[in-house]
């Protein structure tokens, strides 16, 4: 009895990490936005609205990641200015991070972006967010300059022992696509 359920929890993980290496991009669908929605959720403490993913479908060019079984990972909402795009929100599901799954999928972004012709990717990534600056670093994007309290964020008020609203600065980054 132990031995099998020792083989039934080994082929469960083997089966959620062979499940969690991206494979392809897909255009994002209105359909897709409560699966979206509820790993926003998920994996931030200041997530978008469900009007902001409505938006971003409407005015940009909006991804969802995918495993080679179909399954989703995770997803990126880009709005596309002239030559440039800007990310404006990029997520892996939670239960999928740190498995390189936002590197590959960053990689696809790119080259789709350029066949599109863009020359410029750029986005703001909170300051405080260290896995995800060494990732778009790594990847070539520079540190730009500072947006000063761009982010909604919380901090520990020891006086009042709870947390209060405060705002973090963002990094600006950018990726030249034609270098």
């Amino acid at each position: 009895m132990i031995f099998k359920s020792l083989v039934e929890l080994f082929c469960t993980k083997a089966l959620l990490v062979m499940s969690a290496h991206f494979s392809y991009l897909q255009t994002m669908q209105e359909s897709d936005l409560s699966w979206v929605f509820s790993v926003e959720q998920r994996a931030y403490d200041f997530p978008w609205s469900m009007k902001g993913f409505e938006n971003s479908l409407e005015q940009g060019l909006n991804y969802l990641f995918y495993s080679i079984e179909g399954k989703a990972l995770g997803y990126c909402c880009l709005l596309p200015v002239l030559d440039e795009a800007h990310i404006l929100n990029v997520c892996v599901a939670p239960e999928y991070q740190g498995k390189g799954i936002a590197r590959a999928a960053l990689t696809a972004i790119s080259d789709k972006l350029r066949e599109r012709r863009f020359n410029i990717i750029l986005l703001e990534v909170r300051e405080s967010n260290m896995p995800a600056r060494q990732l778009y670093r790594q990847f070539g994007f520079t540190e730009d300059g500072v947006r000063k309290g761009y982010y909604r964020s919380s901090l520990w008020d020891e006086a009042l022992m709870e947390l209060v609203d405060a705002r973090e600065d963002a990094i600006l980054m950018s990726y030249r696509l034609n270098d």
